[in-house]
């Protein structure tokens, strides 16, 4: 005899189950599943959201302190121009009325030299009444946030723009012989892109074989139409330079934009190769 015919002869035929059993099966089916162990990451996940959340607080608030705090600037929601209110950085013994008009005209002195850079920048001092105590430092102190202010202006303004510059916009022969080029201006968070114009000579030189610039007339700047703002050339020098290869030329203009107007000086080189070529 096999042991297959054993085995099926070993089992039997029918089950029969008692009411009770019938019962206890049914329960452990409808039982609900078991997440005994489940719960744990979404616990863990939460625990560790509000461990973060606790450490970034002191930071959140420093940030918060350092922006409120600020020296060197906020906006002035009546005319929407930048003012520079100091708030204290160095303690400072209690000021006279007399000391108070000392600091505020030398502080109104280093912004004017600091507008007198025409770097784009829109700053000026609150109205003197308005200075809350913390708001005095020395001027010394006041001097230096300015510069820095000023510094990294100038700084992101080079960033923004070289990343620009990476890939030229093509210079352009105009038909009437004048020859435009393409170049960008930075305010605070505002980049525009101007057009430069202006009519150039060039004329062969035997010493240097080659042709080089004899002269530029007609220097004119516009913003491309489709950017909002406007811009109003105000003066232009030209310079010479690089043994006649090169015209560099600085213009300055004012860019409005909302009633707001940003003073701006920069500087733009128009190349000649060798054979006359402008670009």
């Amino acid at each position: 005899m096999s042991i297959k015919n054993e085995l099926e002869k070993s089992i039997p035929t029918s089950i029969k189950f008692t009411k009770k059993d019938r019962a206890d099966i049914l329960a452990k089916i409808n039982q609900s599943p078991n997440y005994k162990y489940q719960w744990k990451p979404l616990v863990v996940s939460i625990f560790a959201v509000v461990l973060i959340g606790i450490s970034l607080l002191p930071t959140l608030q420093t940030v918060e302190k350092t922006t409120i705090d600020s020296p060197l600037a906020t906006t002035d929601t009546r005319d929407e121009s930048q003012l520079v209110e100091s708030t204290a950085i160095k303690p400072l013994p209690p000021l006279t009325e007399e000391i108070k008009k000392q600091y505020y005209a030398q502080y109104v002195k280093i912004i004017e030299e600091a507008m007198a850079l025409k770097s784009g920048l829109n700053i000026a001092v609150g109205p003197m009444e308005d200075f809350e105590d913390e708001y005095w430092i020395s001027p010394e102190e006041f001097k230096k946030n300015v510069q820095s202010w000023v510094k990294q202006h100038l700084a992101t303004e080079r960033e923004r723009i070289n990343n620009y510059l990476i890939t030229p916009e093509p210079v352009i022969t105009n038909d009437d012989g004048s020859t435009t080029k393409k170049t960008y201006m930075y305010f605070p968070d505002i980049l525009r892109t101007v057009e430069v114009t202006g009519d150039f000579e060039t004329q062969y030189d035997a010493s240097h074989k080659r042709q080089l610039f004899s002269s530029v007339e007609n220097v004119s700047t516009s913003l491309i139409k489709t950017q909002s703002g406007t811009w109003k050339q105000i003066s232009y020098k030209t310079a010479l330079i690089d043994d006649g290869r090169t015209f560099s030329i600085q213009i300055e203009g004012i860019f409005e934009l909302n009633t707001i107007q940003y003073e701006k000086r920069f500087t733009i080189e128009f190349y000649c190769d060798e054979n006359g070529k402008i670009f």
